[in-house]
């Protein structure tokens, strides 16, 4: 199926009525980023996988008019709506429940498909039996190469992670840098990694059904939790740099003000917790916990003090320049 447009000939997804088999599922969560999620379907109408294909976009309650616009520009999108903010992990999953593909990838609302990225994805996972995901190579809007892929969360990354004090004091200490796995990487052969980015990921039908759906439980370390699930079950995640997409970070209307960025903050220590309880030290108690509950604070603690200092920088800007429009 494809349908005309000014520009282009692009394939159409298969819509709710249709019976055609699908073979790969996209799969958005969405909240409040319309003109965001605009963007990213355009791409994917553009860029379409070869093979049948379905898009499920999740309206995670938006109040901007997310639904309208998914309705009038793109009909044949299987469009849910949740009645209330069930945030990513929920809305995901829900989609997940769904999904009619031997193939599921999951993309943020903030990316731009480029050319033969699905396709490249797809054909990876069916040539290698032991892929349980592969992710693709991540792009800044400038560009430049996304620090996507990573070990699996351990103490290294509380020290030299990319949320790290060390990191945001000394960017490019040999350390950190260490743990950004594609700098050693000529970027043409995938390769195995820790785990790769959800903005970006396609996942064999089989592998989810038999490790399970998304924990709600998590946000940030979602990505980590899945890979780590994946590898538990005796598959791999691979890094396929020739499968390109852009990555828009933060602007898919879950960092847009100061209290979301706060709230984010927030969360990102807390699911390290839950992380940390779920696969390093899973037995009901243990002293070390009390260790890593207060390493968590003081680590919260000075990232809120750096966030509140960049906020107050960012809001004297903005007064400062609307006070030059008024003069």
């Amino acid at each position: 199926m494809t349908v005309e447009t000014s520009t282009v000939t692009v394939r159409k997804p298969i819509g709710d009525s249709d019976t055609e088999a699908v073979t790969v599922s996209v799969i958005i969560s969405s909240y409040n980023a319309r003109e965001v999620l605009r963007d990213c379907l355009q791409s994917i109408y553009q860029n379409p996988p070869a093979e049948p294909y379905e898009i499920i976009v999740v309206d995670d309650a938006s109040t901007d008019g997310t639904s309208e616009m998914v309705t009038a520009r793109f009909p044949a999108v299987r469009l849910r709506i949740n009645e209330i903010n069930r945030h990513y992990t929920p809305s995901n999953n829900r989609a997940l429940d769904e999904a009619r593909g031997q193939y599921v990838c999951l993309l943020n609302n903030d990316t731009l498909v480029l050319p033969e990225a699905f396709d490249r994805m797809l054909a990876f996972l069916r040539e290698r039996r032991d892929a349980g995901a592969v992710g693709s190579r991540l792009l800044n809007e400038d560009g430049s190469i996304q620090w996507s892929i990573k070990p699996l969360p351990d103490f290294g990354a509380a020290l030299f992670g990319g949320r790290s004090i060390i990191f945001r004091m000394f960017p490019h200490n040999r350390v950190s840098r260490q743990r950004m796995l594609h700098l050693k990487r000529d970027m043409v052969e995938p390769f195995a990694v820790g785990y790769v980015s959800g903005a970006a990921k396609m996942m064999p039908r089989r592998v989810i059904d038999e490790i399970g759906y998304l924990d709600s439980r998590m946000f940030y370390h979602v990505d980590a939790d899945y890979c780590k699930r994946i590898a538990e079950a005796g598959y791999k995640c691979y890094y396929l740099p020739t499968a390109a997409v852009i990555h828009l970070n933060h602007k898919g209307g879950t960092m847009v003000s100061p209290r979301q960025r706060f709230r984010s903050l927030l969360s990102f220590h807390v699911d390290c917790y839950v992380y940390y309880c779920k696969h390093i030290q899973r037995s009901a108690w243990n002293p070390m916990r009390i260790i890593i509950i207060g390493g968590l604070a003081a680590h919260f603690l000075c990232l809120l003090a750096v966030q509140a200092a960049g906020e107050f920088v960012g809001l004297r800007r903005r007064l400062s320049y609307l006070k030059r429009l008024a003069g």
